[in-house]
């Protein structure tokens, strides 16, 4: 028992320095690390490109993690996210153009 260094600030029992809660209170003791794996990125990236205006929140909430490899995640996630929105709002714009476009040439008088 000599890793039980630590005592919750709410209930006041021993606790281990690697507890996220504590286990008689459920007080909450420290921030859960954001999972940063390759798989998680990649997954993070395809939703920031692929439903675009989705991907901010996510990225938002790793760019207020502490550590630097989740603020970095979060910071490409949003860009991502940005530069995909305006593209995809881009694209609807042109579609339209050319849509009214074609239907003027016709003479339907729409």
């Amino acid at each position: 028992m000599d890793n039980l260094k630590n005592v919750c600030a709410v209930c006041h029992q021993p606790i281990l320095e690697s507890y996220y809660f504590c286990p008689n209170c459920g007080a909450n003791l420290r921030e859960k690390t954001a999972p940063v794996s390759v798989i998680m990125q990649i997954g993070l990236y395809a939703l920031a490109v692929f439903v675009p205006p989705l991907g901010f929140v996510p990225g938002v909430k790793y760019m207020m993690k502490k550590t630097t490899q989740a603020k970095r995640v979060g910071l490409i996630t949003v860009l991502l996210t940005t530069i995909s929105t305006v593209l995809t709002i881009w694209a609807i714009f042109a579609f339209l153009n050319k849509y009214l476009s074609e239907i003027s040439g016709l003479g339907l008088g729409l």
